[in-house]
């Protein structure tokens, strides 16, 4: 294979071992099956060191081992770098203790449906942490790279964005096709931490649900520590050995730690503590009270059962699990939106409209991928109404739930729920890049003419931006490689711009024929995007964008007031259909009864 180009850029390698390094390493580990279960402050001392790059298991807000991510934070581990794979709370967790100098960035400083993170942000605009970008898939495609034994893995994502320029990826002609990829570097961490369900002393585990890439991670990890809900014997591995997704051989360590996961989803056991959650957005706002925050609920808990304590003991996690069991009215629609009106036919607001314009957009019998927040409502819309066989799939690796209540995250329990399928990331992405999926079903915070999105960051300076935002997560791989994505965002001249501020994510690229040249897959790209004033879909020539329909009381003339480039109107724009009272009841009584969404 010839490369295009020797080298894409200059950022930073992070996390990288030959694999006859890493070879190396796995011989020397013994393959007795002796007992590795300790104590968390011994082993978090013991094996966890400073500059040491660090990954987590778990996806976003489930199943993160928030008690081992305290304890490095207590004992003031300093100048790690952390795998952002989809890192939520637990990087939330990590900055807090200013214990990251480093980052692969895939997904960081949100914290799913509760928004951005101030002090995670902080961080990043300050400058005090080195960045090299990812998207979800890729970074979990280092790891099977690593645990193949291999340096890289070729990919079709990134290609034709400054995501692939801010990484450490190299573009290649395919010997075969002439196509080009993108080869991805292999990622093995000094340390990984992961939290199961179960495991025996020996550190066979069983993880109940999603596994996201927590097989391949702890193959790619040079020491491997376990927290575990709960210990059982090997006779109960044995027992069912199907269920082992990670053996004892990869294990360096177990601590049985339960609750370890709050205030975090733990799937089958306790749901999101979302008002602890939000108790450390509102601490973060004032640097005085975030310390006492810290203080209070890290640095002056002798164990994790004290911190437990503090945060509402036996009784409260006993009402997270009724949630998550779905006993509990808290997690199940039963309580009428305060939005929820006797006459709803012409009383809506435009989130509302926005999620009933996006939902007629989905067919029945088709695949999608459905993302956090306003595409997972148009999702599940379309699904009570006009596409009860569309099919969904989760990014964290649900297939076809039967959705009991509103996820909060695409990793959430709920995205699992009944599921068909309870899979893992890379199997999801694959899934896309082999075709089978219709429609990725995305937002961002900028868009351009040709349908490119920004999701990184606002500003100039990329080492220092006005604004960090989180990254590709999974944006920039839907969009590359699945037939069709649909944008959802309102529309303001901040956000249609006429040149991104970074382009995270692929649309057409400069126009027609560029994303096929840059390497990604043909005959795919951006459908249709839902605003607020309008649906645009794109001019099969330049790929260019065109008002498809106007929402009714909006002119021409508004559209491109608030539009920072020149917006062509198609033939003839129609006029958007508004929300039916059928779909406004659905929205309000059964998906998001609490507003957590639609009354935004």
């Amino acid at each position: 294979m010839n490369p295009i180009a020797p080298k894409i850029n200059e950022r930073e390698l992070f996390g990288f071992t030959s694999p006859d390094k890493l070879r190396e390493i796995n011989q020397k580990k013994s393959r007795a099956m002796v007992s590795k279960l300790t104590d968390l402050k011994s082993v978090i001392s013991k094996l966890v060191k400073d500059g040491d790059y660090l990954g987590i298991g778990g996806f976003g807000m489930d199943r993160i081992p928030a008690a081992a991510l305290h304890e490095i934070v207590r004992q003031k581990k300093k100048n790690l770098t952390l795998a952002g794979h989809t890192a939520t709370h637990d990087g939330q967790i990590l900055c807090a203790g200013s214990c990251i100098d480093k980052i692969d960035a895939a997904y960081v400083v949100g914290v799913e449906l509760l928004g951005l993170s101030i002090n995670y942000r902080r961080l990043f605009q300050e400058g005090r942490v080195k960045v090299t970008e990812w998207t979800n898939a890729t970074l979990a495609w280092r790891y099977k790279a690593a645990a193949m034994g291999l340096s890289f893995l070729p990919v079709r994502t990134m290609l034709g964005t400054e995501t692939i320029k801010h990484s450490r990826a190299v573009e290649y002609k395919c010997p075969f096709t002439g196509e080009t990829y993108a080869l991805v570097p292999a990622c093995s961490p000094d340390i990984a931490i992961i939290h199961v369900p179960r495991a025996d002393k020996f550190g066979n585990c069983q993880i109940d649900g999603i596994t996201v890439s927590d097989s391949d991670l702890a193959r790619a990890s040079k020491k491997v520590i376990i927290t575990a809900e709960e210990i059982i014997t090997t006779e109960q591995i044995r027992s069912e050995p199907e269920r082992t997704i990670i053996p004892y051989y990869c294990v360096d360590a177990v601590v049985h730690i339960p609750y370890g996961s709050y205030p975090c989803n733990m799937p089958g056991k306790y749901y999101f503590d979302l008002d602890h959650l939000n108790e450390w957005s509102q601490a973060e706002k004032d640097l005085n009270n975030f310390e006492k925050f810290l203080e209070k609920y890290i640095y002056s808990v002798k164990d994790w059962q004290e911190y437990l304590e503090r945060c509402g003991g036996k009784k409260r996690l006993a009402e997270l699990r009724a949630m998550e069991l779905l006993e509990s009215t808290d997690s199940i629609h039963v309580i009428a939106s305060p939005l929820a009106r006797n006459d709803v036919t012409h009383s809506y607001n435009m989130v509302e409209f926005m999620i009933c314009a996006a939902s007629r957009v989905l067919e029945d019998n088709k695949t999608i991928v459905v993302g956090t927040g306003l595409p997972m409502l148009a999702a599940m819309l379309a699904q009570k109404t006009h596409a009860p066989n569309l099919l969904m799939m989760f990014e964290a690796g649900g297939i076809a739930p039967l959705l009991p209540a509103l996820p909060l995250s695409v990793g959430d329990s709920r995205t699992h729920y009944k599921s068909l399928v309870a899979t893992s990331m890379p199997d999801i992405m694959e899934s896309c890049a082999r075709g089978i999926v219709d429609y990725a079903f995305l937002g961002g915070a900028q868009i351009d003419r040709f349908g490119n999105l920004n999701s990184t960051m606002i500003g100039t300076d990329y080492e220092k931006p006005k604004v960090r935002l989180p990254g590709s997560g999974g944006a920039n791989d839907l969009a590359s490689l699945c037939w069709n994505t649909v944008i959802i965002i309102k529309m303001d001249k901040h956000k249609f711009v006429e040149k991104l501020d970074f382009l995270t994510t692929p649309g057409y690229l400069s126009g027609k024929g560029a994303r096929e040249k840059a390497g990604l897959p043909p005959n795919t790209g951006p459908y249709k995007v839902i605003t607020d004033c309008c649906v645009l879909s794109f001019d099969k020539e330049t790929k260019e964008m065109q008002i498809e329909s106007l929402h009714p009381g909006i002119t021409l003339e508004e559209v491109q007031n608030r539009c920072s480039f020149k917006i062509k109107a198609g033939s003839k724009p129609t006029t958007t259909q508004e929300p039916t009272q059928k779909e406004l009841e659905i929205l309000r009584r059964e998906i998001d009864p609490k507003g957590q969404v639609i009354s935004k």
